[in-house]
């Protein structure tokens, strides 16, 4: 095997680099992804009349030493749904060696009535990222958000662009944080319902009905405290946001696998896992379209059960305006 090395000035030409040596040499401490600002960098989305194209967003990706910059809103084609099948397309950054370019194109799913996205080509002749895979139901017509799967996170596929320090796993500070509030609720109940047990034998009419009311403005206390599970629900986004807002190489909180679309394409189960595979939550749809509940679910390392809270769901003109926990 030869030895390589450079750069150098070169004496009556006997230095000479070509494109294949700088990429390299960019490879060795610049891995592959997209760049994290903004965060629309290269996002897959839906067109606001929704037909059979996407838009892909400007933005930057790096790809084995070479990079592509998309400086305005991309569209993609994608081909006819079939009439009784469904399929999975992927949107992709493709670095080619042959024709020496990083394209964006959309790789065709086989067709089936539980389909599965196409793989990846990352071999001598190409390398792929993937930036969103899109469910075409049989007989679609249009493409909306909703049947759209954003991969740009997941670091199998996509993932952000980090330098010779890989990212930082954020999970376990996470879940410091959601084992520190279930303790913390559990406390305050288990204190109150004890304080409480020792005084209502000997309370008289006026004392209860005050204190009935004090009971009363302390539930509703305690019911904003709960609604702090949303925040334990969101926090790992808050994670990921906050991270591509700093620009610092430690991006990664969880990977999205979204699972048992309905006829409109809207999938009905999302799993959520930490780097090293295990699950860390699961959001589900409850019942049919329109769906009035979601269940949430968190997991230890594990896999053992941490919590499970329950929200219902308001729409208005088909958008979602609030979802309210009425367990947890």
């Amino acid at each position: 095997m030869a030895i390589r090395s450079g750069f150098f000035n070169s004496v009556n030409g006997d230095r000479k680099y070509d494109a294949r040596r700088f990429a390299e040499y960019f490879a060795s401490f610049i891995g592959n992804g997209i760049f994290p600002n903004p965060s629309t960098n290269l996002q897959v989305v839906a067109q606001t009349i929704p037909d059979m194209t996407v838009i892909v967003r400007p933005g930057k990706a790096w790809i084995n030493g070479y990079i592509l910059i998309n400086d305005d809103d991309y569209i993609l084609q994608l081909e006819p749904a079939d009439g009784v099948l469904n399929r999975i397309d992927r949107v992709v950054a493709r670095y080619d060696t042959a024709d020496r370019e990083i394209r964006l194109e959309v790789k065709k799913g086989t067709f089936a009535s539980s389909p599965v996205a196409p793989a990846l080509q990352r071999d001598v002749d190409a390398y792929e990222l993937a930036l969103a895979d899109i469910y075409v139901a049989a007989g679609v017509v249009s493409i909306t958000q909703a049947n759209i799967t954003d991969l740009r996170l997941n670091t199998e596929l996509c993932g952000i662009v980090h330098g010779t320090v890989e990212q930082v796993d954020t999970t376990t500070l996470f879940d410091q944080y959601l084992s520190w509030y279930q303790q913390t609720t559990t406390q305050l109940e288990t204190d109150f319902n004890t304080w409480f047990a020792t005084i209502q034998d000997v309370l008289d009419g006026d004392t209860a009905g005050n204190l009935l009311n004090l009971i009363n403005a302390n539930a509703a206390a305690i019911t904003t405290m709960k609604g702090a599970g949303e925040l334990a629900e969101k926090a790992n986004k808050s994670v990921v946001d906050a991270h591509l807002a700093d620009n610092t190489p430690h991006r990664e909180a969880v990977s999205i696998e979204r699972k048992n679309p309905d006829d409109d394409g809207i999938f009905k189960l999302i799993e959520f896992r930490r780097p090293d595979g295990t699950l860390f939550k699961t959001s589900q749809l409850n019942g049919t379209s329109p769906y009035n509940s979601r269940t949430v679910k968190y997991y230890d390392k594990n896999e053992n059960l941490m919590q499970t809270v329950e929200y219902s769901i308001t729409y208005s003109n088909d958008e979602v305006v609030s979802e309210v926990i009425i367990s947890a």
